[in-house]
């Protein structure tokens, strides 16, 4: 699928943030979103997302409309991966609950996979308050990637890793995004430890 944004513009009440913005992020392809904070980036994804509404452009997946000027698609049915910068779990969920919270039809083999993958299934019955920024970063990721989006975003996924495990879920999210042929927005600061050859294109927000 292709995720293709068309004319975007959105203002807040004192900033214009994005003006006839247009971005095409192919299947299969690791975009990297780049610039100064308070350029837009994270507004992007939430565009995307449906978290925020633009004044006016067009936002479409394949052949699905999320946006344009008949129509805002809920964002309960965007099948948007979105991975928060901050990971937003729920304090009193443990992990196996914080990635299967919201969808009835996750099987626990799925589950046991995900948790293996990015190396946290010993962490299935811990508290986000008893395990590290890196650990709940991956976990956020896995929680993400169960609910099989049609794309993905992470607003910063690798700021809490180190660099064994970064490198482990560069890997993951790489060979995810490729199997499953889903375009793929990623929000990053630490470019230096992540590497360029991790992304396909760089969109730069100034």
């Amino acid at each position: 699928m292709l995720l293709e944004i068309k004319d975007l513009n959105f203002s807040y009440s004192d900033k214009e943030i994005f003006r006839s913005f247009d971005l095409k992020a192919p299947a299969g392809k690791i975009i990297h979103i780049n610039g100064p904070s308070g350029a837009g980036k994270t507004t992007l994804l939430h565009l995307i997302a449906g978290i925020q509404s633009p004044q006016s452009g067009v936002i479409t997946l394949g052949e699905e409309v999320f946006f344009n000027n008949k129509r805002k698609l809920l964002i309960e049915e965007r099948r948007v991966g979105l991975v928060f910068q901050d990971y937003a779990l729920f304090p009193h969920l443990n992990v196996v609950n914080n990635i299967s919270f919201g969808n009835k039809n996750i099987n626990e083999e799925i589950i046991n996979k995900t948790l293996h993958q990015l190396d946290i299934h010993q962490l299935r019955n811990k508290y986000p308050e008893e395990i590290s920024g890196g650990q709940q970063q991956r976990v956020a990721i896995a929680r993400t990637i169960v609910h099989q989006p049609h794309i993905l975003m992470c607003d910063e996924p690798f700021s809490a890793l180190d660099s064994i495990v970064l490198e482990d879920t560069k890997d993951f999210i790489k060979s995810y995004v490729v199997k499953n042929q889903i375009p793929c927005l990623v929000v990053s600061h630490n470019n230096e430890a992540v590497g360029n050859n991790f992304f396909d294109e760089e969109i730069v927000i100034d």
